[in-house]
């Protein structure tokens, strides 16, 4: 679920900018974003060197280090941050419009699929790739990770409450969305077959509705 969602609730895969992102960030700090979110979500962020990050950027190290001058952990930071970010506005958007929270985990299901199906099931969430590698660390990665999750859980749990669920119960179902969808898309990748996704989807609309 740690991908871009747009308003409407389709998700588009972290090189896919939108426009006010675009006129918002530097050229060069922004396709160093696209280009490392793609490498750390495929292989992690060890298994991913600078020099390929450049290469494929087509950017200068002196460029990447005027943008991030911690180099590729800051980057790695900021792709994250840009993740959550992204997440959360588009769970406000979607709450602020109205819209219906299962109408959204459905869409959200099948709009990943799509994207696993479409990347080759290469690409995974950036969140549960760095933050298996991270995990239970208390470096500034694992710190990164458990923030942004922590604030898109709290970003579902107000959702949510807005809709009728007790605070308690709200929380609770919100932290099982994350790890539930999450989850799926590991096993989804793995097994090189959507069927996770579909079943856990089909899964959480009905405890969102039953709470």
């Amino acid at each position: 679920m740690m991908l871009f969602v747009s308003t409407d609730g389709a998700v588009r895969t972290p090189s896919a900018a939108s426009a006010s992102e675009a006129a918002a960030i530097h050229p060069t700090r922004l396709r160093l974003l696209q280009v490392a979110t793609r490498l750390f979500q495929q292989r992690g962020y060890h298994a991913v060197g600078l020099a390929e990050i450049l290469a494929l950027s087509e950017t200068p190290k002196g460029s990447l280090y005027h943008h991030f001058p911690g180099g590729k952990q800051e980057l790695a930071e900021a792709c994250i941050t840009r993740i959550s970010a992204s997440t959360m506005a588009a769970l406000d958007d979607a709450s602020a419009s109205g819209a219906d929270i299962i109408a959204f985990l459905q869409k959200l299901g099948a709009e990943s699929a799509a994207w696993l199906e479409r990347t080759d099931w290469r690409d995974g969430s950036l969140l549960a790739v760095v933050g298996q590698e991270h995990g239970g660390g208390d470096g500034p990665l694992a710190d990164a990770v458990r923030i942004a999750y922590q604030r898109i859980e709290m970003r579902l749990a107000k959702w949510l409450m807005l809709e009728g669920v007790a605070v308690a119960r709200a929380r609770d179902i919100a932290a099982t969305i994350i790890a539930a969808h999450e989850g799926a898309m590991l096993l989804a990748r793995c097994r090189r077959d959507n069927t996770p996704v579909s079943l856990t989807t089909a899964m959480l609309c009905a405890m969102v509705e039953r709470g």
